[in-house]
This record gives structure tokens, C-alpha cells and sequence, in this order.
């Protein structure tokens, strides 16, 4: 055990990068996963505090990597700023028992070469929320684990086991979720081994018996010792069935019981906060020895000095206080179950409350949970007692139970962000937002509003208008597609920004029957999304600047406005060079840019994403065919008009380089479904062009146009 920062578990092994996260939280904060948690998984060297020139970092790395957060929706806390391209997708009850449990899977790809044999697939469990006090603040307990060449089969098993129970809970019902599920089970094919739960498992509840029951399924020998910590207890006056689900566990009464509760403050001195009604079931049951402690509120503080430094140092160390003090401030939410038997131990940490729901006992509906069980001799038991390491004092419980604990105060209510009943998913695409739900509990009517994000470029907060969804005929489902108006932007006058496209935030308010709610949105074609807007076309000319290169002027790191798109007025790029003769054109730019775009196509991309977006986004060679008829139909001023046989050279070389260039090899032929794909838009392209040319054609032209499929020229 140590106390690494949590953020640090994030962090890719050396010579490695992150290409994919599947995770599970039950609270979430969206500016602490952007701000706090990606940069150091991502290895961005911008601060946050950089503001435009982070975000363009951000945005750019996350084009080739994919990031899926399922999270229980009444956990979810708004932020100021969220990327198009990381899912936050809310898990209601009414799709899964509450989602409670916190599991990350962390695929990390080489830096250098590629494939499923050489990946790494790092689990992350424990009790800590995807938040800054989860990350940052709190005594927590997490553990990580990679599934690497080389890997122990014990910890092999758990990953696996981890990555099994996720699938299986949370079935993939996004495009980006499922290519990271087909990721990892390549990277586990590659690497066949055979299961090991002797030392250690991953367990996930819901399941029969919850948490009692896995720990009960080894032979721990005569149970001497239970010691249990949770920030949360059991509820209500009796607590005599956890209690007894507990000791049952221990296949009977165990000689000493400790338990530790988050700390209390009372005049100066601490107590443990836990209910009197736990402890006198305890002792009703026969427990003789029965312990409490507090969490250590120092506990991983570094010291500081009591007295402030001057703030120029002239005096640092003169007559200074220099008694080294502690900030007491850390609220206890780790979760931690060590039972010691005289054959072996078992120790669970993860995300179980000292709770009903938390445990899974019978009785009310169990939360969904997730943690790691270890199983040790009884020599090596020591080790285990590492993870309560936070615990204070021990006093032994007398009949005055009052003068020994706190009893805690009534759970926190609901958050407000709670998911409504009657809405199945809210996604959105680049002009519309798409929101589906059930009929039969849809309200008389439903007021959507979300924030025009390009209004902030005038430094003020305006929405677009306000959509209305009534309550469908009996029976029907809604499946509404909104399309995205501003009318503000007639008042606004010429100030207006609506050169820039419109954009839907990734945030969403919904009001009905006097309730409302702020939801975070699911973004569709992520690979469509550019790094930075633009007020001028990017077209033909600005594409082979990218891939020969070159750096647009209007690519400089200037300080703005960075969320999704930023204001960018400076002077479309002008044309340098002689542009008289459309052969020079031709030899000297296109021709010259063919080995970078395959170089782009060949090492851009490891993940679905990145290669979709390789090939198909807003600089790819299907944009790029586009751009070449664009350019051909609408000339710019100043330059000579294309010709018809020199488009159809432009397109012919690019087909032949995506038909041949070599792709990384997704699972399950996706790198061959994305090959079509981009090769039927260049197609599309080609076909209209290629009509445009005189018929019949001349002989060589026609053997040249015959030839598309058959090989490179210009690219060799």
C-alpha cells in the first residue's frame, strides 16, 4: 500500500500512450475530468490555464483516442467547458441497479510500432468517484493493474474478469463503446492465458450472495479478526441483518470486530461516525471484543509550517514558528473489509459501502459495485492490515455505545441533475439534437433549451430558440430531431457571429411539470468535428498546406476563446507562387503531397476514431475529394481554372493511394469497412467528374481512368 496520487494511476507506463477509456462512476465532474485527469492520462504538455492553446492540445490528441464514462445521472455535476469527443453517458436506474461502482479500463498503445499482442490494458478500481475530491482530497483506496506481455495470469484474470462483468452490465450501444469493447478483446485474444483466482479476483454486484458471498467462497480457517471501514452505515433502528449477513461471512462470531467511521469534531476532540444501532447489534449477536476508530483526518498530509513565509523571504526563518503542523481536512470515503482467519485472509477494497445496498444483502435492491478481493495466508495477513492505515486510536466498546460515537446524520438528498423517467437517450450531430423517449410517460409537454455556445464570442450567454415537444399519441415513442436556430443573431445586428457554423453545446437544460434538469449530451460523428472552426472554407489549397506540412497563417497559437471552435480573422491564406500553368500546379503540389497524406493514413491512427477520422473527417482524403471538384466547379479568384482531366488525375492518384496504402489493422475488418467507405466518396466524386469529360475519351486518357483500381503512378 502507498499513497500515490490517484491521478498518478493514470498515467501511461513509459514508451506507451492512451488510446481508449471505458470507465464507471457514480459522481462526476465534467471540468475535472478535461482539466485534472485527461492531461495526465494524455501526457498534454499545456496547462489548462493556457486556455485556447490547451484546448487545441486537448483536441487534437483526443482525435485518436476514445473516452466513455458511464455515470449514475444524479451524480453528474455540469462543467464550463466539454470536448465533442469524450461520452458521458448517464445510466438511469431504470437501464441498470444504481450504478454505484467506479472501474476504469485504460487501453495504452506502443509509441513505437503497433498490435494487439504489444497493447496494455490497465484496470483501475476502488472507491474513488471521477471527481477532485474523489481524486485529489478524500482517503481513498484504489488499486491498478496492467494486463501486459509478461503479466502474472492472476492479474491477467482480474482485468479480464473487469472487462467481462463491464460488457456484460453495460452492453455497448454506442459506435465509439463498441469499437473499444472489439479493441481489448484483440489485445486479450492476442494473448491467451488461463484463468487464476487463487490470490486475487475481481468481483462486480449485482450477483447472488453479493459481497458475503465471494468473500466466503475461500477457506479462511477460524475467523479471529473483522475489521470493516465505510464513510456510509446502515440506516434505521435494527441493524441486526447486516450485521448477521456479516458475521455469516465470517462463518461465525470472530473473537474481535473493529470497525472505523469518518472522523467528527465535538469540541475539540474526534469521534468515529457510525450508528450505536450497528454496535449493539454486534454484541447482541455475541461479538465480545468490538472495537471503533476514526479515520485519521492528516492522514497523507504533508506538513507545512505554522507561520507563513515572508512574502520576499527576508525574514524566512527568523524567529519563525517552525513546528511542523497538518491541515485537517481529509473526509474519510474509502471502503475496505479485512477478514483474518487462522488459515488464510481476505481483504476487499472497492466501492462497497458498509451498507444493504452497498453489500448486496438481501432486502432492498442492490446498488451495481465493483472491487478487487485478495486472499493471502495467515503469515501474510500483516501485509493486508497496510489498508486501514488511516485509522486513528482504537476504544473498546462499553455499554455507553453514545459517548463513544457520533450517529450519522441523514443521508445527502438527490443532487437535482436527476435523469427523467421518460427520456431514453439525448445525442446530437453538427446542426441538430436528437432526444428519444418513452411515449407512455412522456409529460404534456417538454421544453428543451440549450446555450448557443457562439454567443460568447460577444462575451454574453444566449440560447438558441427554445424547442417544445409535446406528449405523443398513446403508445408512441418520440424520436425528435431538432435543428438548431439562433434568432438572437437578428438582434445582435452586424455583430452577429453566424459566419460561424452552429454548433450544438454538449449540455442541455429540460423543463416539465415544474421540475427541470442540466443533462450532458452524446456527441455523434465525432470524426466530422474539426480542432478548431474556421469563418473561411477550408478548402483544397488549405488541405495540401496540412499534408505537405506547411502551417496556415491562420494556424497561429494566439490567445482565444477555445470550447469547439474559436474566432479566427485573420486573412484567408493566400496563394504564393506561380499558379500560371495548371501542370506546376499540379507537380508541385498535389504530386508532392501524396506521400504525406499516405504517411497521415499509415501512422495517424490507432483507435477506430482516429482512423475514421484519418480518412473520412474534416482532413481526410474524402474531404479532400470534395475539395478538389469544389475547387474545379468554383474556382478562387486569381488562380487558373482546373481542368477536367487534371481533377480527374487529382482524384484517380488519391483513390489509388487509399485503395493501397497500408492501415492499421483494427478487429473484426473495421479497417477494411473504413477503406470502403472513404473509397466511396472519392468514387461519388470521381463519377461526377469523370461525366463532365468529353466522350469518347482519347485512348490514353481512357486507359489511364480504366486504371484506378490497378495500382499507384504519381504515388510511387
Amino acid at each position: 500500500m502507498s499513497t500515490t496520487r490517484l491521478l498518478d494511476l493514470w498515467a501511461p507506463p513509459p514508451g506507451y500512450r492512451l488510446a481508449s477509456v471505458i470507465a464507471t462512476t457514480y459522481q462526476l465532474q465534467a471540468d475535472f475530468i478535461e482539466e485534472d485527469l485527461l492531461p495526465v492520462a494524455l501526457g498534454l504538455r499545456q496547462s489548462p490555464a493556457r486556455g485556447r492553446e490547451f484546448r487545441i492540445e486537448l483536441e487534437k490528441t483526443l482525435q485518436d483516442a476514445e473516452i466513455t464514462v458511464y455515470l449514475h445521472p444524479d451524480g453528474y455535476t455540469p462543467g464550463l467547458r466539454r470536448s465533442p469527443r469524450i461520452d458521458l453517458i448517464p445510466v438511469p436506474e431504470s437501464r441498470l441497479r444504481k450504478l454505484h461502482a467506479k472501474v476504469s479500463l485504460l487501453l495504452f498503445v506502443p509509441e513505437q510500432g503497433d498490435g494487439p499482442a504489444a497493447r496494455i490494458v490497465r484496470l483501475v478500481t476502488g472507491s474513488a468517484n471521477l471527481t477532485a475530491s474523489g481524486y485529489r482530497h478524500n482517503i481513498e483506496l484504489a488499486v491498478a493493474m496492467d494486463d501486459a506481455p509478461g503479466a502474472a495470469s492472476v492479474v491477467v484474470t482480474a482485468v479480464r474478469d473487469a472487462a467481462e462483468w463491464l460488457h456484460r452490465i453495460l452492453p455497448p450501444d454506442t459506435e465509439q463503446a463498441r469499437s473499444q469493447h472489439r479493441a481489448m478483446q484483440a489485445v486479450f485474444a492476442a494473448r491467451p492465458v488461463s484463468s487464476d483466482r487463487t490470490e486475487m479476483a475481481f468481483v462486480g454486484l449485482p450477483r447472488q450472495g453479493g459481497l458475503m458471498q465471494a468473500l466466503a467462497a475461500w477457506d479462511l480457517g477460524t475467523v479471529h479478526t473483522l475489521t470493516a471501514a465505510s464513510p456510509f452505515w446502515p440506516g434505521g433502528e435494527d441493524a441486526s441483518d447486516i450485521a448477521t449477513g456479516v458475521l455469516q461471512a465470517c462463518r461465525g462470531v470472530p473473537d474481535l470486530v473493529r470497525l472505523i467511521g469518518p472522523w467528527h469534531a465535538v469540541e475539540g476532540r474526534l469521534y468515529p461516525e457510525m450508528p450505536p444501532a450497528l454496535l449493539k447489534s454486534l454484541r447482541a449477536l455475541g461479538v465480545g471484543q468490538l472495537e471503533v476508530s476514526h479515520s485519521v483526518p492528516d492522514f497523507g498530509c504533508a506538513p507545512e509550517s505554522a507561520a507563513p513565509a515572508d512574502a520576499e523571504g527576508e525574514y524566512d526563518g527568523i524567529g519563525a514558528d517552525t513546528t511542523a503542523t497538518f491541515t485537517a481536512w481529509r473526509p474519510l470515503h474509502a471502503k475496505v473489509l479485512l477478514i483474518e482467519g487462522s488459515k488464510a485472509s481476505v481483504l476487499a477494497i472497492g466501492s462497497f459501502n458498509f451498507t444493504r445496498r452497498g453489500l448486496g444483502l438481501p432486502g432492498p435492491a442492490p446498488n451495481t459495485e465493483a472491487g478487487i478481493i485478495w486472499h493471502v495466508p495467515a503469515k501474510a495477513s500483516g501485509k493486508l492490515q497496510q489498508a486501514v492505515g488511516f485509522s486513528g486510536p482504537w476504544r473498546k466498546v462499553n455499554d455507553a455505545l453514545e459517548e463513544l460515537v457520533i450517529a450519522p446524520g441523514p443521508m445527502d438528498g438527490e443532487s437535482g441533475q436527476q435523469w427523467p423517467a421518460f427520456i431514453r437517450s439525448i445525442r446530437a450531430t453538427r446542426d441538430a439534437l436528437v432526444i428519444e423517449g418513452h411515449g407512455t410517460a412522456w409529460p404534456a409537454k417538454l421544453k428543451v433549451s440549450m446555450r448557443d455556445i457562439r454567443s460568447r464570442l460577444l462575451q454574453v450567454d444566449r440560447n438558441f430558440d427554445p424547442w417544445v415537444i409535446p406528449r405523443p399519441p398513446a403508445g408512441e415513442d418520440v424520436r425528435a430531431k431538432l435543428s438548431l436556430v439562433a434568432s438572437w443573431m437578428d438582434e445582435a445586428g452586424p455583430q452577429a457571429p453566424s459566419r460561424y457554423p452552429a454548433l450544438p453545446d454538449l449540455e442541455v437544460l429540460l423543463e416539465w411539470d415544474e421540475q427541470k434538469t442540466v443533462l450532458p449530451v452524446v456527441f455523434i460523428d465525432k470524426h466530422e468535428f474539426p480542432v478548431v472552426e474556421r469563418a473561411v472554407r477550408e478548402d483544397e489549397r488549405m488541405l495540401l498546406d496540412w499534408f505537405l506540412g506547411l502551417r496556415p497563417a491562420d494556424e497561429a497559437d494566439a490567445d482565444g476563446y477555445g470550447h469547439g471552435f474559436d474566432p479566427e480573422t485573420s486573412d484567408p491564406v493566400t496563394d504564393a507562387g506561380d499558379r500560371e500553368g495548371i501542370l506546376s500546379y499540379l507537380i508541385r503540389d498535389f504530386v508532392h503531397a501524396l506521400p504525406g497524406i499516405r504517411a497521415h493514413l499509415e501512422d495517424g491512427a490507432s483507435t477506430e476514431t482516429g482512423l475514421r477520422t484519418a480518412l473520412l473527417g474534416p482532413r481526410s482524403p474524402a474531404k479532400l475529394a470534395d475539395e478538389i471538384l469544389d475547387a474545379q466547379m468554383k474556382p478562387a479568384k486569381g488562380r487558373p481554372g482546373k481542368t477536367d482531366v487534371a481533377t480527374t488525375f487529382q482524384l484517380i492518384e488519391l483513390r489509388k493511394l487509399v485503395e493501397h496504402v497500408a492501415l492499421p489493422a483494427l478487429p473484426d475488418g473495421m479497417t477494411d469497412q473504413l477503406r470502403v467507405q472513404c473509397l466511396a466518396r472519392i468514387d461519388s466524386v470521381l463519377a461526377k467528374t469523370i461525366d463532365q469529360v468529353s466522350h469518347p475519351l482519347e485512348p490514353v486518357l481512357g486507359d489511364y481512368v480504366a486504371s484506378r483500381g490497378e495500382g499507384r503512378r504519381a504515388t510511387r
